[in-house]
Parts: C-alpha cells; structure tokens; sequence
C-alpha cells in the first residue's frame, strides 16, 4: 500500500507543480499585457521623432545638392585655392622641420669632431710622443715619415697592405695608411 501512496503523491506533486508553472506564467502574461499600451505609445512617439528626424536630413540633403549643382564653379574655385593653401603650408612646415633636423644632424656632428679634436690635442700635449710628433711636423718630417719617403726605407705591398720597411731588414717598419 504504500507503492500507491508513493504514486499518489508523486502524481500530486507533479500536478500542483504544474499548477504553479500556469499561475506564474498567467502572472507574466498580465505583467506583460499591462505594460503593452505603454510602450506601443513609446514606438508611436519614437516613430513620429525618426520620421521627423528623417524628413529633416531629407531636407537639407536636397539643400545641399541645390546648392552644388548652382554654384558648383565656386565650389570648384574654392577647392582648388584650398588645395594650393594646403600645398603651400605642407612645403612651408617641411622646409622648417628639414632646416631644423639638418641643424641638429650638423651640432651633432660638429661636437662630434670637437670632441675628437680636444682628444688630439690632449694627446699632443701631454704625452711625450706628442710633443715629439709636434717638432718633427714643424721640422716636415712627419708627412715624409707618413709616406715612407725617408732615407734607408722602402715600401713593400702584399695582400694585407702597403708597409714602410727597412732597406737593410733590421729596422722597424711600419703599415701605411691607404690613399
């Protein structure tokens, strides 16, 4: 007997479920059937404000199309001097912008040699090579060195390069710079 108890209540519960999910959803569709007159008034509205709104954008479309098949010479004259002013300004700006990146490109590399040269200098006076290196330029040796031209040397060539050696191959010798 209580197999058919089990049966009763599960069929009960099943149908009183189903009576709730009715109740609800006759709940909903008021809810919903009540706030239907509301917002087929809002459509309405927004209809009559895109209509307006697209009649309006209609308007000054034809406006506007009037206006370039009048007055398309003016219109042509206009553009045409907006085009060379904008031209103008483009090679004005230009000019500008190249003159001043050429000026930073060439301090850049006026500092660079500068700085090479304090470099020189700083060698040339205080080191003894450069104090010598100084009084044989001033004697015209060093552009006689640099060539190989002094007496007892020669210049011999191979495949790394040109070198100032000694005539009698006991001396030191030297790579030349390339010309």
């Amino acid at each position: 007997m209580s197999e058919a108890d089990d049966t009763e209540d599960f069929g009960l519960r099943a149908f009183e479920d189903l009576k709730n999910t009715v109740q609800r959803s006759n709940k909903a569709y008021s809810d919903v059937a009540g706030k239907l007159p509301a917002l087929a008034k809002q459509l309405e509205a927004l209809d009559a404000k895109s209509t307006k709104a697209a009649q309006r954008v209609e308007d000054a479309a034809q406006a506007v199309t009037s206006y370039v098949k009048t007055d398309r010479r003016t219109l042509l004259i206009t553009c045409g001097f907006g085009a060379i002013a904008l031209v103008f300004c483009a090679a004005f700006l230009g000019d500008i912008k190249g003159n001043r990146t050429g000026y930073a490109q060439g301090f850049a590399e006026g500092q660079q040699e500068a700085k090479k040269r304090d470099a020189l200098a700083e060698w040339a006076v205080s080191s003894p090579s450069g104090h010598m290196a100084y009084e044989m330029d001033r004697a015209g040796l060093i552009q006689a060195f640099g060539m190989c031209k002094i007496e007892g040397y020669k210049i011999r060539t191979d495949m790394k390069g040109a070198w100032c050696v000694s005539i009698s191959g006991n001396g030191i010798e030297w790579s030349l710079p390339r010309l």
